[in-house]
């Protein structure tokens, strides 16, 4: 999955393409980053870092922040 089918994927589900950051900062959300030689999917909530997984690939991450939206 690409970043772009991701977004049309959550918009079709009606969820907010603003929860979602691909940029480290300080807002509240979940955030896909790559780190070192995987990629982590973690929500952040005042300035704390939740949940963290790790992903061989970005699709892989993707994938995984997909399903868990829709979960939620």
């Amino acid at each position: 999955m690409t970043k772009e089918e991701f977004f049309k994927v959550i918009e079709s589900k009606s969820i907010s393409s603003n929860l979602v950051h691909f940029e480290n900062s300080v807002a509240d959300g979940y955030y896909v980053l790559k780190s070192y030689h995987r990629w982590e999917v973690f929500y952040r909530e005042r300035g704390k870092d939740y949940d963290s997984v790790g992903f061989p690939s970005e699709s892989d991450a993707l994938e995984y922040l997909f399903k868990k939206l829709v979960k939620a």
